[in-house]
């Protein structure tokens, strides 16, 4: 990606000064690269700049890394996408208001992101943030997906979130007013790449020996899909509700290791698709989107439990009315009336993450208006990594009598 012209030093005093708190910041040198490759990100535009600066009069100058996330300004589907979901204003939000109201019921202890030095939403829209990589966390290869000690810890720090939240809204509704929509908003955009997701799945099944009978049972659904998919998101009234994070694929955790190699922290990124509702939301699409085979085969029940076993854990501790919050068995029965999301999620994203890396072509924009044999399209929903986690993940939907 080109660096945009208007990354000067002016900005980047703004954003020290600004997360500093110190008038006398003076900047003297940047350096700024892609923060990823291409195909690992796909609605914002990513960078890391490293700042050279001076704190006043000592002249010593310091160095930081940091991560500009800016809204894609070259038109065409990213674009689109951004301003139809509001994405910038709502992790703008997130970072502004929600984050310092959950902290303040989590306390200093617990830390769910990077810290937030800068944002703006005049002229270009910019998140200036801690780059994590310099506290030692990485992203894992989305290609392999989570074991389960790694699903341990995202349940953690994904109960502590939701529980956070649940005490947030008790405080304050309006803290929640953006996150009414999520991933998969009902706009036409969105159902445009869910129809072509659901169409390359069928494709690709018609190719699968024995797996033809799923896309046939797809196919049938035709349009009541993506209903389907979309209501199960929507909140019930009386539920049980919880700002979801909404985009739980691997690209959006970051890890920390011992030196040992033992697992020591994991940070969420990545807060354009936060979702006020089930807490099943997030928990199917994680499943679908970022555990391993293995895990998929041998394990959901048991990162289910985890799950629930935290949640309960951090309200206690909150000392929040356990009366009020859903049994095993009504937290199970809403997980069961909510899976065609992590169905719809398998069908659209899990494509995405399983795609090959480097390959220029990989864009929201391929993905819905490709459909040569040669396109990302046809390779994301046709290369073997993918059939392998949907050829169990079919079967594990259908049980649920969504199909039918």
């Amino acid at each position: 990606m080109k660096v945009p012209e208007w990354f000067t030093k002016n900005l980047f005093e703004t954003a020290l000064k600004n997360f500093f708190q110190n008038p006398n910041i003076i900047v003297t040198d940047l350096s700024t690269q892609d923060a990823i490759p291409a195909g690992e990100n796909y609605t914002s535009d990513l960078f890391r700049t490293t700042i050279q600066y001076q704190c006043g009069k000592s002249g010593k100058t310091e160095t930081m890394s940091v991560i500009m996330k800016c809204a894609n300004e070259e038109g065409g589907v990213k674009e689109d996408l951004a301003k139809e979901l509001n994405l910038f204003e709502k992790e703008i939000e997130m970072f502004g208001r929600t984050f310092p109201a959950m902290y303040e019921v989590l306390g200093e202890y617990y830390t769910l992101s990077s810290k937030c030095l800068y944002t703006c939403l005049t002229r270009h829209k910019i998140i200036v943030l801690e780059d994590l990589t310099t506290l030692g966390f990485n992203v894992l290869p989305r290609h392999v997906g989570f074991d389960l000690e790694h699903c341990f810890l995202v349940v953690e720090k994904m109960a502590q979130m939701h529980a956070a939240s649940v005490i947030m809204y008790e405080n304050d509704p309006s803290k929640v007013k953006l996150y009414s929509e999520g991933l998969y908003g009902n706009n036409p955009l969105t159902r445009e790449w869910v129809a072509t997701g659901y169409k390359a799945l069928i494709d690709a099944c018609s190719r699968w020996p024995g797996f033809e009978k799923y896309g046939y049972k797809l196919y049938a659904l035709g349009e009541e899909a993506l209903e389907r998919g979309f209501d199960a998101q929507k909140r019930k009234l009386g539920g049980f509700n919880v700002l979801n994070h909404g985009d739980l694929w691997v690209n959006n955790m970051m890890f920390s290791y011992h030196s040992n190699g033992k697992l020591k922290d994991m940070r969420f990124i990545d807060f354009q698709m936060n979702i006020f509702t089930s807490p099943a939301i997030d928990l199917h699409y994680f499943i679908a989107t970022s555990t391993k085979i293995q895990v998929k085969l041998d394990h959901i029940e048991i990162i289910l439990d985890h799950y629930y076993a935290q949640l309960l854990a951090n309200l206690a501790k909150m000392q929040y009315s356990l009366e009020r919050v859903p049994s095993r068995e009504q937290f199970k029965k809403d997980y069961n009336y909510r899976a065609f999301y992590g169905l719809m999620g398998a069908a659209t994203v899990l494509a995405f993450v399983k795609a090959a890396e480097g390959r220029a072509d990989a864009s929201f924009e391929n993905m819905i208006k490709d459909e040569s044999k040669e396109g990302f399209r046809y390779h994301a929903y046709n290369n073997e990594r993918y059939r392998k986690h949907m050829e169990h993940l079919l079967p594990y939907y259908d049980s649920f009598g969504i199909l039918d």
